[in-house]
């Protein structure tokens, strides 16, 4: 059954300007739901992995609850610099600086259980990944992102939670350092090693920065408002 495309988004190491010669393009798209999607309460999902592209297919209907969520791999999906999407998702893009403050506690606990996560997966390899295991002895993939989801939660409290898109992109003189660690510059003792300084002495540090914030729930509810009346315009329900 097809759905329509409502919003596309370029994520991942791309939107970074993280990108390197062996870099896939991720995106992420959200499609409207069908009249039996409603019927039988059904929240799709679906991938599409190629060779050089890589997508993650949602609901439209999930959109304003991962925004709440703040993981910020859907909230950057506001911050690409190649979106296709309609005149509803444009408007609410106008307002992604607030839509990224949406649950600022929320974003520092989601980060945390990124890093942890991914830190678990270095030893691991996947498909894609795992030559760099057998060169290196670890995933560098992973160490890099491990690393990228400690060091934005830092440089999102220095921009006073006001530049998502700084702390989340990396110009092109800051990259170096993120991609010397993909490319297995370093041993995995020293860069656990320097992992865990820097959870201890400026992650943790944060943690009372974040925390402080209440979550915007009248926000929370506009982007509720948002999608339901995209979706019934979209199938032309009164």
């Amino acid at each position: 059954m097809s759905r329509k495309v409502l919003f596309t988004a370029n994520t991942g190491s791309w939107n970074y300007n993280l990108q390197d010669e062996t870099s896939d393009r991720d995106y992420k798209e959200f499609a409207c739901p069908s009249f039996d999607d409603l019927y039988y309460n059904n929240m799709f999902s679906d991938s599409i992995i190629t060779e050089r592209v890589d997508k993650e297919i949602h609901d439209i209907r999930k959109l304003p609850e991962l925004l709440f969520k703040s993981n910020i791999s859907y909230l950057e999906t506001l911050f690409s610099d190649e979106i296709i999407a309609c005149q509803e998702i444009r408007d609410l893009v106008r307002i992604r600086n607030l839509v990224a403050t949406i649950n600022l506690p929320q974003l520092y606990k989601t980060c945390k259980g990124m890093y942890f996560n991914r830190l678990k997966r270095i030893d691991k390899p996947t498909i894609g990944t795992k030559d760099l295991v057998q060169e290196f002895g670890y995933n560098t993939k992973e160490a890099m992102h491990a690393y990228r989801t400690l060091d934005f939660i830092i440089r999102f409290a220095l921009t006073g939670f006001r530049d998502f898109e700084a702390a989340i992109k990396y110009k092109d003189y800051e990259r170096g350092v993120l991609l010397s660690i993909k490319q297995g510059a370093y041993k995995k003792e020293d860069l656990l090693s320097l992992f865990d300084f820097v959870y201890n002495n400026e992650f943790l540090k944060l943690e009372h920065e974040y925390m402080t914030h209440r979550p915007n729930l009248k926000l929370k509810k506009h982007l509720d408002d948002i999608v339901h009346d995209l979706v019934a315009r979209e199938l032309n329900i009164k």
